[in-house]
């Protein structure tokens, strides 16, 4: 399996099996898989242990470039210095008769891009992929690695449907020197053209938030089949998917690092609240679980007033009555989205209060952000409405 985007034109291959057998005796190079950005990526035989593997040289127009030879043995570095099960293991790195290798896990089956391309994935695939990213992010950002390179291309899923990212090759090992500003130092920014973080683009400072952005361009492009664009819709006005995921996206995809989810494994909890089709244990504190209570509470009164009136021979009714499972169903709707939007609204207060206290004016993210909460509001309001219209005409006193 390839762990990068790789062409196979066989003609253009940069060393032949013969040439590469004298600097490595310990394998048996079996074939090219093809090239990246990063080198040039063999299949092989590890005699002493009779595994296949995936050996990776230097590309070969780089060989004589000291900067490009330190980012690979940087690459070599961080990926050693990670041990997940979602990421793709190193077994070994150096120099071997002048070439800089990596002698890596061979993963046998194909990348996302490659999956992408041989059919349309469902939304159930595509969010069952996304947390052991998430995952593995974690742990590499937990240890300050940032990969910086998040796309299709580099997510492998082996022949049993594990997901493990490859090519760290551009990872930063993050400094912890604070400039007199107090700020983290960032090196020059990396990054693929569509799944580049905006801050990747300006080659300003960056953190493992870019790497939240790029997984949020992918999530976007599994669910629609398309990457987003400078003005790009909701994944549910493409698809029909959970209205849920449309939030998630958003935040994952704001221009202001800020904005987004604070941590790869934030990402993966509103991930897994839709999985379960439940808000999350954590959301119901005091003051949200009382404004929603309330709310629930109201709207369960007025379905069962409409209920018991329904179930009452009114020979004055001028429409037939709902059945009352129908109505059960409104009201669970209802109440699931009021309290989405509780949930995103005490989260929008949040980030002002934050920004008061740190005399930060609101910018145009934030601004963003209230909009779509606001339109928030206008789609529960109409959703209560069509609840309401469901129940008959009040009749007169006899």
């Amino acid at each position: 399996m390839v762990p990068t985007q790789l062409g196979t034109d066989a003609a253009a291959l940069p060393f032949t099996m013969e040439e590469l057998a004298p600097s490595f005796p310990q394998l048996e190079i079996m074939e090219c898989l093809g090239r990246g950005g990063m080198g040039v990526v063999y299949r092989a035989r590890q005699k002493s242990l009779n595994r296949s593997v995936a050996l990776k040289l230097i590309a070969p127009e780089r060989a004589d470039d000291a900067d490009f030879a330190r980012r690979f043995e940087q690459e070599a570095q961080a990926l050693a210095a990670l041990n997940h099960q979602n990421i793709v293991a190193v077994h070994d790195f150096g120099q071997a008769g002048g070439f800089y290798f990596l002698l890596m896990e061979y993963v046998d089956g194909l990348n996302l891009r490659q999956l992408l391309q041989s059919r349309r994935l469902t939304p159930t695939e595509a969010l069952s992929i996304v947390p052991p990213i998430c995952d593995a992010l974690q742990c590499a950002h937990a240890r300050g690695i940032v990969h910086r390179d998040i796309k299709p291309e580099n997510l492998l899923l082996d022949r049993h449907g594990v997901v493990k990212i490859a090519d760290f090759g551009i990872a930063k090992m993050m400094e912890q020197e604070a400039d007199s500003v107090g700020l983290t130092q960032a090196s020059l920014a990396y990054g693929s053209t569509g799944y580049a973080s905006p801050e990747q683009q300006e080659a300003a400072l960056l953190d493992h938030r870019a790497d939240i952005y790029s997984l949020g361009v992918v999530l976007y492009e599994m669910l629609t089949g398309e990457r987003p664009k400078e003005t790009w819709e909701p994944p549910s006005r493409r698809v029909q998917v959970d209205i849920r995921l449309d939030e998630i996206v958003h935040r994952a995809l704001e221009k202001s690092p800020e904005l987004r989810f604070a941590t790869a494994a934030d990402f993966r909890t509103q991930i897994e609240i839709v999985q379960r089709g439940s808000l999350p244990r954590s959301h119901w504190n005091s003051p949200r679980k009382a404004a929603v209570g309330v709310a629930a509470c109201l709207l369960a009164a007025g379905a069962a007033a409409t209920l018991k009136r329904d179930n009452m021979p009114n020979e004055t009714h001028a429409r037939p009555a709902v059945p009352a499972t129908s109505k059960q169903a409104d009201l669970n709707t209802a109440t699931n989205e009021l309290s989405q939007v509780f949930s995103e609204l005490l989260e929008s207060r949040k980030a002002q209060a934050l920004e008061t206290a740190s005399d930060t004016p609101p910018n145009q993210a934030r601004a963003q952000q209230i909009q779509r909460l606001q339109q928030r509001m206008e789609q529960l309001q109409a959703l209560i409405t069509e609840l309401s219209n469901h129940s008959p005409p009040p009749t007169d006193a006899p």
